[in-house]
Order: structure tokens, then C-alpha cells, then sequence
């Protein structure tokens, strides 16, 4: 059984402006800890909160070398670049913008989710899986054990948790937001969110139990989402392939991404346009798009440009 929950409706109902977890999942998760069984929630994201925001003027704590904003880790106490890995632990009481002292944790990742369990179900046993909290490969294994042999009620992870795993005991497996990643400018992305819901779905139900899948959206009309509620594969199919045929994107073409990297921004998008003139010259079969600013436009000091190449 796949359930959407829409997050728009629940928020309407509760009164709150970001409902993390609805109320049908939290009655889902009580109905499976009276039962003795296990559930799997897959938040894709990490930290506590991915954004640190000024309520007053908007301002964002950013990452100064890669131009991204940085995550509140609330078991470290402290802020990091996801891009770079810089970390801030010095935080901030008032924003160094307006001076402030409004600052709001804005999204949710893992460790927040894993925050609003213990606080809802204190006697859960939950443990949470991400690259925060599983620093090695033996201490994925000894967590996942723990949970195989009923020592763990809860596991929250990021999408490392989706693939391939095995848990006869599991009957509930919750997708926290299934948006995230979805409309990042990659052709592939709805692709990837699909996978993500098509293999967390696979996780629920293998033993002799019914398993359940709540999906949890902020867009319930989406076609990639109600296709993956229903595990359709040939809805989705034609989906993708309809799109991609409008937007002769592969493979009914070919695509190659160039990018430009380097400190000083003039000269990176100076050298792009030079590269782009060239094409444009010497191959008249190519569309060409761009320069333009990469959607992470800046790592570790580095302005990032890139252009398109199209098969036409």
C-alpha cells in the first residue's frame, strides 16, 4: 500500500507553516511500535537545518568560498559547508547583517526529524544514518545489524538507507519530503526522485507482514510522484520520454556540459564566451546554450561556468 500525504493540507489543518511530520505518518509510526514492528523514514538531507535566516532582513549565513548557505548541525552545535566542508562554531546570536538577534532554522534534515521522534515517541529506539552519523563502513554495518536483529525501532537516513537492504520486520516506510531534489536544473531529477521513492517502496512489506509507504509532498499533482505512488514504471516511462521528445533532451539527442573553473569570475566567463564563439563557428549542428553561471556557481574560492552543448 502507497499513501501521498499532502504536506499543503496538513500545515492548512495544523495551523503550522512546515509540517515535518504529518499526522497520518505519526499515527502510522505509533500504530507500528504497538505492533513491534519497524519503520524506515528517509529524509534526503542531512544536519538539523540546511539554512540559517534572518526573519528581519532575510539574510542568509552563507559559506564565503563557495557562495552556499551553511547547515546547522545541532549535535555538533555548529554550521558547515556541505560543498567544502568549512565549518563555523562560533554561532551566531544576532544576524551580522541588521544585528538582529531573529535568527530561524529554516528546512529540516535528519537530525531534526531524529529530534521530533525522541520528543514524540521517548521510548522509541531510533538511530539515524547519514554521513554525519556513520563516520565508517563498520559502524554502517553495526548500526543496520542492530536494526536487522530488532535491537532498533527507527532508523531515519538519507537515501543510502533505500538501496538494496533487507529488513523482513519493516512494514512502514516514510519519505519525509519527496520534493526535495525535484526540480534542481538537471534534466535527470525528476529520474532520480522516482528511483528514490520506486526503491524506498521495495523496503516495506518483504517479510510476511503488509508493508506500507507514506509519501509525503508538498506537490500530491505531480505526475513523477503519483506515478511512483503507484510504482508504475510505464507511466513514468512515458512521462520522461514525453518530455524529453518536446525538449530533445537523450536520448533523443546528445548532451555535453562544459564547465569553466577559477578564482577570478572575468576571466572564467571571458574564456567561456571564447570557447562558446569557437563552437558556434566550426560546428553548425550543435545548439548551444549559455554561458551561464553552474548551479553551485561557486566552490572553495572557485567561480564555476559552464555551457551546453545540444545535438541538434
Amino acid at each position: 500500500i502507497v499513501k501521498i500525504v499532502d504536506l499543503l493540507e496538513e500545515s492548512e489543518e495544523s495551523g503550522k507553516i512546515n509540517t515535518v511530520i504529518s499526522g497520518t505518518l505519526l499515527d502510522k509510526i505509533e500504530d507500528r511500535l504497538n505492533k513491534n514492528e519497524q519503520i524506515l523514514l528517509i529524509q534526503n538531507r542531512r544536519g538539523y537545518s540546511p539554512s540559517v535566516r534572518c526573519s528581519d532582513c532575510g539574510d542568509v549565513i552563507m559559506c564565503l568560498a563557495c557562495k552556499t548557505a551553511l547547515t546547522y548541525h545541532k549535535q555538533d552545535n555548529n554550521l558547515m559547508c556541505h560543498i567544502c566542508g568549512y565549518i563555523e562554531t562560533k554561532l551566531f546570536d544576532n544576524c551580522k547583517n541588521c544585528m538582529s538577534h531573529n535568527l530561524i532554522y529554516v528546512g529540516t534534515g535528519t537530525q531534526r526529524v531524529e529530534k521530533i521522534l525522541g520528543q514524540t515517541f521517548p521510548n522509541a529506539r531510533i538511530a539515524r544514518v547519514d554521513h554525519d552519523s556513520v563516520k565508517s563502513g563498520s559502524d554502517m554495518v553495526k548500526t543496520l545489524q542492530s536494526f536487522l536483529n530488532g535491537k532498533l525501532d527507527i532508523i531515519i537516513g538519507t537515501q543510502m538507507i533505500a538501496k538494496g537492504l533487507d529488513f523482513p520486520e519493516v512494514t512502514l516506510v516514510g519519505i519525509i519530503n519527496a520534493d526535495l531534489g525535484l526540480h534542481l536544473p538537471d534534466f535527470r531529477a525528476s529520474e532520480r526522485i522516482f528511483q528514490l521513492i520506486y526503491q524506498a517502496a521495495g523496503r516495506s512489506g518483504r517479510g510476511e507482514k503488509p508493508g506500507e509507504v507514506i509519501i509525503q509532498t508538498y506537490d500530491k499533482n505531480n505526475p513523477v510522484i503519483k506515478a511512483a505512488s503507484k510504482l508504475d514504471l510505464n507511466r513514468y516511462y512515458k512521462i520522461m520520454l514525453d518530455d524529453r521528445t518536446i525538449l530533445k533532451y537523450p536520448p533523443y539527442s546528445w548532451i555535453t556540459k562544459i564547465e569553466f573553473i577559477g578564482p577570478n569570475t572575468k576571466s572564467v566567463l571571458a574564456l567561456s564566451n571564447k570557447i562558446r564563439n569557437s563552437l558556434s563557428n566550426h560546428y553548425k549542428g550543435l545548439e548551444i546554450l549559455g554561458p551561464a553561471a553552474c548551479f553551485k556557481e561557486k566552490i572553495k574560492n572557485n567561480f564555476r561556468f559552464q555551457i551546453i552543448l545540444k545535438s541538434i
